[in-house]
């Protein structure tokens, strides 16, 4: 666990799992004594519970959390459980036929797991709010990083900060001159006279003697301090700091994908995908077959080069929907709306998505992933590198059958603009359960229907 809270969390939610199932079973047995593979399945539970809390968000709340994001992180949780649960309750013959003592305790925890965090997220504001735990702040500098820092404290209670003052050696604005304490020099005067918390850092970088010894100052009264770099707009907001070496380094994207750990859980679940994928679907693939080559001469299945993870070609498989034609032509052409290239059935099956079902085996052999960015023809990364900024980031991760662009409509003939700002979202914010909620946006979405040609 992350913290003291985190641990605080999963205990408490444990409770409130084990109270409701144990309730639940007291209820409709009386005094019957919890049976051994009962106690198992609460074992299990701990464990997977604990996995689920690991990878997911579900413990990490304070007076900042948005209550929409709460309550769609515990849904997401508790639902992976439930299945979980479902999953497995087959073996324990004491909990058939009744499936209410499995069903009502995870409704019943799921509950009053988000009741209780909502209840102290309120809490936890108000008494931010009415100055519980505030935070004197002194802030150094006077120019634009400043004031934007000022502006924000002053306007958002809820951060729990009060300003004390601000140090400057530069010409203060007038709308800052109640706040202003003096120059920088008189910072060791003001530490000793004043209840500083926090000391948060905005001069220009360039004056590094300066900052070195606020930073010494600040550590030998023992003082929180943080640094606003000037640079700060280049970089984006969840920045994480890595290690170059021995030198500390601010990586300007936070990419999940590149921790080992990660990679190994998107391809487990890549591999299971894919393969009960292409198991369960053989027999659907046959009658596709046929109506493939019933719809017009030419292959059963279309390929073609597209570039994918690290910049690298690979061959793409898809059921043809289109009338063969010379690979120049299907390279450099972009489908549209009523294109007259595409056959009867092959409307059917690019409406439903069914003609991109082969790539199941692109994921099984590694050039693909379930979920990711779209691949695309090298024509077109040319052409889009050269028109979008940062259009190549996105083949830093590996491409997918679905992506977060097409779960949310843009697909087809639609924005590239639009499909690159979701694309670098996905390689920024990575995580299982954002692959869970593209993989269910895309069945369930309408508009990721909506723009199938």
């Amino acid at each position: 666990m992350r913290d003291g809270n985190s641990r605080i969390l999963f205990l408490i939610d444990l409770i409130v799992i084990f109270v409701s199932f144990f309730a639940v079973f007291y209820y409709h047995h009386g005094g019957t004594a919890i049976p051994f593979k009962g106690a198992v399945l609460m074992g299990l539970v701990i464990l997977v519970w604990f996995v689920i809390s690991e990878n997911s968000d579900i413990q990490r709340i304070n007076h900042f959390s948005k209550p929409v994001s709460v309550l769609k992180n515990m849904l997401i949780a508790y639902s992976v459980l439930s299945v979980f649960m479902i999953a497995v309750v087959g073996i324990f013959g004491e909990f058939r036929p009744n499936d209410k003592l499995i069903l009502y305790p995870l409704l019943y925890s799921a509950i009053s797991s988000a009741l209780l965090r909502l209840s102290y997220m309120i809490v936890i504001k108000v008494m931010v709010k009415k100055g519980y735990q505030r935070r004197w702040v002194l802030i150094l500098g006077s120019g634009s990083r400043a004031k934007q820092v000022i502006d924000k404290i002053t306007k958002t209670p809820d951060l729990g900060f009060k300003i004390a003052g601000i140090l400057s050696n530069t010409d203060v604005d007038l709308t800052l001159k109640k706040f202003y304490l003096g120059q920088l020099k008189q910072f060791p005067t003001i530490l000793r006279h004043y209840d500083i918390d926090e000391v948060i850092i905005a001069t220009p970088l360039g004056e590094k003697t300066n900052i070195k010894q606020i930073v010494q100052r600040c550590e030998a009264k023992a003082v929180r301090f943080c640094i606003i770099p000037d640079f700060y707009d280049i970089i984006p907001k969840w920045t994480p700091l890595t290690i170059f070496g021995e030198f500390p380094a601010i990586a300007v994207r936070n990419e999940p994908l590149t921790l080992m750990s990660n990679q190994l859980i998107k391809r487990a679940f890549d591999i299971t995908v894919s393969f009960v994928g292409l198991v369960l679907l053989s027999p659907i693939f046959l009658f596709i077959s046929l109506g493939v080559k019933l719809s017009s001469p030419g292959p059963v299945l279309f390929r073609q080069k597209r570039i994918g993870n690290n910049n690298l070609a690979f061959t793409l498989y898809k059921f043809r929907s289109m009338v063969e034609q010379p690979p120049q032509d299907s390279d450099t052409a972009w489908t549209v709306a009523d294109d007259g290239r595409i056959t009867p059935f092959g409307k059917i099956l690019r409406q439903t998505n069914i003609d991109e079902l082969p790539q199941l085996w692109n994921v099984l052999v590694g050039d693909m992933s379930i979920v990711g960015p779209r691949p695309e023809r090298e024509y077109f990364v040319e052409k889009f590198s050269q028109e979008i900024p940062n259009y190549r980031l996105r083949h830093r991760v590996k491409s997918g059958i679905t992506g977060l662009a097409q779960a949310k409509g843009w697909r087809g003939d639609t924005s590239i603009q639009k499909r690159i700002e979701n694309d670098l979202y996905y390689l920024e914010h990575w995580s299982i359960w954002l692959d869970l909620k593209i993989i269910f946006l895309t069945f369930f979405n309408r508009a990721a229907w909506k723009n199938a040609i």
